[in-house]
């Protein structure tokens, strides 16, 4: 069965799963994301979840860790960092309501023409809600997951406000990641793995929290980085920050 947990250090997660179940979830994000450029203002969002697909791929074609389950069957697991796992839990919302809607990439017209194959376009589109259904159950595992790590109370508080069906809850607003800067994830990921383990709980609440939320922090990094893409002319989400570097190796 797919599985997320928590890292013994609480650096991130340890997704697993059989070679089909991987498989089938690398494919599920991969329709329920579109194309390139399938949706040009989540553009920067689709190659950060293709991100998060390469590392699936690699993980049931046997490149990342492998073992066996009490039945026998082969299993393939590999790691992820929490903040980055707490965005794609909240952006693959933006996704799924674009799937469900009329603005879904397969239902426009010539969408066909993405593909080499013109019939591979329905046989995505039949298949959209049985992936939209494996991206959500997904996207459950990573809320239980998170809910066994950080206190119950900041759980219960932080996914109340989330789940709101107001965008304005309790005087913050929940994030919507139309034209996100993904630099605001990496922020994230390196000031985490720079905490100490005994204060990484409290802070991966306060880290989802600004992940989840608007903050006048990422408004500001947005302005910057807007600013700089127009004065350049690169796309703002390949700008890389100055002291954003990862550490050659991270202990899970």
């Amino acid at each position: 069965m797919l599985a997320i947990k928590t890292t013994e250090k609480l650096t991130g997660v340890t997704v697993s799963g059989t070679y089909g179940e991987l498989n089938t979830l690398y494919d599920a994000l991969s329709n329920v994301t579109g194309e390139e450029e399938s949706y040009p203002e989540l553009e920067a969002c689709r190659i950060r979840v293709h991100g998060l697909c390469y590392d699936i791929r690699h993980a049931y074609q046997g490149d990342r860790n492998r073992g066996k389950n009490e039945y026998g069957e082969q299993i393939f697991s590999f790691e992820y960092l929490w903040p980055e796992m707490v965005f794609i839990f909240a952006v693959l919302d933006e996704f799924n309501r674009l799937s469900e809607g009329s603005r879904c990439y397969l239902k426009q017209e010539g969408a066909e023409k993405l593909f080499y194959h013109p019939e591979t376009k329905d046989a995505l589109l039949e298949r959209l809600p049985d992936d939209i259904a494996y991206v959500r159950y997904f996207q459950n595992l990573i809320k239980n997951a998170f809910q066994r790590t950080i206190a119950p109370n900041r759980f219960k508080k932080i996914m109340s406000d989330y789940e709101n069906d107001y965008r304005y809850s309790y005087g913050r607003t929940k994030r919507y990641f139309m034209r996100f800067c993904p630099q605001w994830v990496d922020i994230q990921n390196v000031k985490y793995l720079k905490r100490a383990l005994e204060k990484r709980k409290t802070y991966l609440a306060t880290i989802a929290e600004k992940i989840m939320f608007d903050n006048p922090d990422y408004d500001a990094m947005e302005d910057a980085v807007y600013g700089f893409a127009k004065e350049e002319g690169i796309p703002y989400y390949e700008i890389e920050l100055n002291g954003m570097e990862y550490p050659d190796e991270i202990e899970w």
